[in-house]
């Protein structure tokens, strides 16, 4: 089994087990590791079209939208996929109407009957149309070389997809964990993750030695402050047995692997039971990705209470960032002092 298959199928098996909730996720990663192989065979190709046709049903417009955009320049494009698109909302359906040659003559007759204006808008765009679809673009009073509107904009629904991703892998176990870090890197960048770089040796040093103290409380405490996160999702960090998401963070702060070890066996001994498993985190370590663990942990700096996501944490004050609960108006008992007595008063 080729390692992108074995990663679709944890990714089924996931989706099987949580419901809805990944199946977004499944379909973006499905088609970011179908469109990376130039070729593929006709087995390959009719499971790709039989699973990305089911969850297309179930799927936001966010998540078709960037599925269109994929798969709109891609060679290999199912044409059942490219028919189930294009027959979308325009928003989803554009990109493949424009440039997708997935899509034969008869297929761009069915859109012209079942779909409006503006679907016609887009396949006039496309470069060497058939004459008979010249002829029905006039039909619409849309001429070949005819401007189409430009595409609206995809709703911002992707971040729902990292945080989702995020929630998943404080749960999972470590053979999940390494599916969902790939799939992370698929995902669209989100604010906090260029927040994480460059935060300076200071953090690190204040991390180091409060790890270095076994102050579990201080470290998360340094979390919060600097990064903005949340204190039961640090605690839930720092205290994970294996070890995985303290790595991670450690990853996307940019420390060397000398400092994030000493951080890692101190603030959870249990890592050194086992030489294998410190060579084992070692190697998993320089093999993560920085970007990934910045995506993966900038989502974490979004999460509170409950682990559901806050409103951007990096725009806010710092008292909101201690206390997200709107400030309540504090009524100030005011004393007036004593009138002195007139001179004539007994």
């Amino acid at each position: 089994m080729s390692p992108a298959h074995s990663g679709i199928q944890a990714l089924i098996d996931i989706a099987r087990r949580d419901g809805m909730e990944m199946r977004p996720v499944l379909l973006r990663v499905l088609t970011d590791l179908y469109v990376q192989e130039p070729v593929h065979g006709a087995a390959e190709r009719t499971r790709f079209a039989e699973l990305a046709c089911r969850l297309l049903e179930r799927a936001e417009p966010a998540t078709r939208a960037a599925v269109a955009e994929r798969l709109a320049g891609y060679s290999e494009t199912p044409p059942q996929v490219a028919e189930k698109l294009s027959r979308d909302e325009i928003a989803v359906a554009a990109p493949i109407l424009k440039r997708s040659t997935a899509l034969n003559e008869a297929a761009l007759h069915m859109v012209l009957n079942f779909c409006g204006a503006a679907h016609a808008a887009a396949i006039a765009e496309r470069p060497d149309l058939p004459p008979r679809i010249v002829k029905r673009l006039a039909d619409f009073a849309i001429p070949r070389t005819g401007l189409a509107p430009k595409d609206e904009a995809a709703p911002d629904n992707e971040r729902g997809t990292t945080f989702a991703l995020a929630r998943r892998y404080l749960a999972a176990k470590s053979h999940e964990r390494l599916t969902i870090f790939s799939a992370i890197a698929a995902c669209p960048p989100i604010e906090n993750e260029e927040n994480l770089r460059g935060l300076g040796r200071g953090l690190h040093d204040k991390l180091e030695r409060a790890a270095l103290r076994h102050r579990t409380g201080e470290f998360v405490a340094h979390l919060h402050d600097a990064l903005g996160m949340a204190r039961d999702v640090g605690t839930r960090i720092v205290r994970d047995p294996s070890g995985e998401p303290l790595a991670v963070l450690c990853r996307a702060l940019d420390m060397p692997f000398s400092l994030a070890s000493r951080i890692l066996l101190f603030l959870n001994p249990s890592i050194s039971g086992s030489v294998q498993q410190v060579f084992g985190m070692a190697s998993r370590y320089m093999e993560m990705t920085p970007s990934g663990a910045r995506r993966l942990a900038g989502a974490w700096c979004e999460l509170g209470e409950g682990l559901r996501p806050e409103r951007a944490m990096w725009t806010q004050t710092r008292r909101e960032r201690i206390d997200p609960r709107p400030a309540t108006a504090r009524s100030i008992r005011c004393t007036t002092p004593a009138r002195p007595a007139a001179a004539n008063e007994s």
